[in-house]
């Protein structure tokens, strides 16, 4: 397996990581970057929305579980208010939280997926633990250094819509 920040899976948002999907791919556990991921970085709480997806996780059998790089109180106050286990300061993309993560819940990384809207930390973490990685398309780019950072990330992107395209034509 490559370890280049190449995603396995290019959604638009975590919506569309229905149960179903998820279960297809045999994810048990899917880690979930918060900032820019879950919620604009301005928000303090879960939606209700939001809520709702992570309560469908959950009854499907698949454990969601936020796994973020912030420094403040924000992840603990998500995880409280959606149910969750969560490491905050995970120092994504190095993995040894991750596996941490994977061993104390006694999953192996076949069954675990990462989804974050980072290239260079979410993606590289998951591609370097051996675990599905999954990038969303991020949620707020006003900013211009998420912007920025975005654009840097397109060869990345760029290389999995290819790949896709490519298994495409070949199933043609």
């Amino acid at each position: 397996m490559s370890k280049l920040p190449v995603p396995d899976l290019i959604v638009n948002d975590i919506y569309e990581l229905t149960p179903e999907r998820l279960r297809d791919l045999g994810v048990t556990l899917l880690l979930l970057d918060l900032d820019n991921t879950l919620a604009p970085y301005t928000v303090m709480q879960p939606s209700v929305r939001l809520r709702n997806w992570t309560d469908a996780l959950r009854h499907a059998g698949i454990e969601p579980f936020i796994f973020s790089n912030s420094h403040g109180v924000r992840a603990e106050a998500f995880s409280k208010a959606m149910s969750v286990d969560f490491v905050a300061k995970a120092k994504k993309p190095h993995t040894r939280f991750l596996r941490e993560v994977l061993e104390k819940k006694g999953v192996a990384p076949e069954h675990a997926a990462l989804v974050g809207d980072q290239v260079y930390t979410d993606v590289w973490c998951a591609r370097r633990a051996g675990i599905l990685a999954v990038a969303v398309e991020p949620i707020d780019l006003t900013n211009p250094i998420y912007r920025a950072r975005y654009w840097a990330e397109f060869p990345f992107r760029g290389a999995y819509r290819r790949n896709n395209e490519r298994q495409r034509r070949l199933k043609s």
